[in-house]
């Protein structure tokens, strides 16, 4: 019986990480035309705007645009456009930066789509996962949302089911990323939650408890397709059981993550 239900308990699971990954697959980016005659057209209103070779201050400008340059949008992540100026230099600029260049050139949405941009738009991050919680199959729903380039607010549940009973994960923590690779990219995480433990029936007496956790760990990400990362993740948790005990518990899992 219990072989039963952890089968539909994975098969339940995996569903959900299918489907997430079909949302990721098909939420596409605003600008991503193939033609570049249907890129939105603009011309250069500041002074001069300054052409990154990626998406971040930390990357080199290479090339300074001059007023009145003419420029393609070619696409958008998180703060900044990647644009193609008519000479064929291509770039990231900030949206603060291009800010005047947008208005000027009538290419600002709804105060709704702007805050979408702004606020949203490559900065909320969801993911499936499934492996094992202390040996026992869990499965795993995380929200994030990008507080900076390298730092990340994270929230998650979890859910454990084994031959002892059950047991549910709520927690809440941040997610440094200190190396941001194009293909690769490492991260670590810190943060605690609660954690409710529910016997199985055919333990005698037992009854159902909830303890405070702290957790930290380690985990990857590599990027599928456009929006569609494959996410794995080890986490140390420790549970207070009472002032005098505490008990260890890891996580390892593998899952999916997409970009809203």
């Amino acid at each position: 019986m219990r072989a039963i239900q952890r089968q539909a308990f994975f098969q339940a699971g995996w569903l959900w990480v299918f489907l997430g990954g079909l949302i990721g697959m098909f939420w596409m980016p605003p600008f991503a035309c193939a033609d570049e005659a249907h890129f939105p057209k603009a011309k250069v209103m500041e002074a001069f705007l300054e052409l990154h070779t990626g998406p971040g201050r930390s990357y080199p400008v290479f090339y300074v645009a001059e007023k009145n340059e003419a420029l393609f949008l070619i696409k958008k992540r998180t703060d900044w456009y990647k644009v193609r100026l008519f000479t064929g230099q291509e770039g990231w600029v900030h949206r603060d930066e291009i800010e005047k260049t947008l208005r000027a050139s009538d290419l600002r949405n709804s105060w709704t789509q702007r805050f979408y941009d702004r606020h949203i738009d490559g900065k909320l991050y969801g993911a499936w996962s499934g492996g094992t919680f202390e040996n026992d199959p869990s499965l795993f729903l995380r929200l994030s949302y990008l507080l900076s380039e390298v730092l990340a607010l994270e929230f998650g549940m979890g859910k454990s089911s084994g031959d002892f009973g059950e047991t549910d994960l709520y927690l809440a923590g941040l997610v440094l990323r200190p190396w941001k690779g194009q293909w690769f990219s490492l991260n670590g995480a810190i943060g605690g939650g609660v954690v409710k433990a529910a016997p199985a029936q055919l333990l005698v007496n037992a009854e159902s408890d909830r303890f405070e956790t702290a957790y930290a760990g380690v985990g990857f990400s590599a990027p599928l397709l456009k929006r569609l990362a494959l996410r794995g993740d080890f986490r140390h948790y420790t549970l207070f059981i009472n002032p005098k005990r505490n008990r260890s518990f890891q996580e390892v899992s593998l899952g999916l993550a997409f970009s809203f």
